[in-house]
């Protein structure tokens, strides 16, 4: 007879999410998780699969997570949509230059999307859905004369989203909160140009 899951899956991979997050995939041991998550080898693999099912609904996780931030904001209503793309973009700031961690979608996308499918196809979704509000915002922007006609919301919507990458790169590298401040101001100086 199968025994009823002692624990809330939820918590656990929250768990493992950070640890994935920390280390990498291909760093994180069987032993880390079991030992993060606070369960046996046995329930690990009974709930979750293998180590790559698991890392998938962790990355699963961090992508809805990372979105829902983003569309927390929208529900801000005193602000016009390129406010509301500018306030994103200052939270995205303030989280890269307060909170060291590298992105973990940016971390798997090198460590493992060039090889792996589902990985891929995951962060694509995930990359999709932050790309699609910030060229909701642009094309409502552009709709109420905030930005220029001669604008492309969608090539404009992937120009900020890599450059989140890219500043959450360069401030790894180069520990300059104020870089990362003067990039963010010069990115929304040019919207509004």
């Amino acid at each position: 007879m199968a025994r009823d899951i002692e624990f809330i899956p939820e918590e656990k991979i929250a768990k493992a999410l950070d640890v994935f997050w920390l280390k990498g995939y291909n760093a994180t041991s069987m032993q880390d998780l079991v030992e993060a998550m606070q369960i046996n080898r046995s329930s690990l693999y009974n709930s979750f699969g293998d180590k790559h099912n698991l890392f998938l609904e962790c990355l699963r996780t961090y992508g809805y997570l990372a979105a829902q931030d983003y569309e927390s904001l929208l529900s801000l209503k005193d602000l016009s949509p390129l406010e509301t793309l500018e306030k994103i973009i200052d939270v995205y700031v303030a989280g890269t230059v307060y909170d060291c961690k590298c992105c973990m979608g940016m971390k798997s996308s090198f460590e493992l999307a060039g090889d792996d499918d589902d990985v891929r196809r995951i962060i694509k979704q995930a990359s999709d859905r932050t790309i699609g509000i910030f060229t909701d915002l642009l094309k409502r922007a552009k709709e109420k004369g905030e930005i220029s006609e001669d604008k492309d919301p969608v090539v404009l919507a992937h120009i900020i989203f890599n450059g989140f990458c890219g500043w959450k790169q360069s401030f790894i590298q180069f520990k300059d909160a104020t870089l990362v401040k003067k990039m963010a101001a010069y990115t929304k100086e040019h919207l509004r140009s």
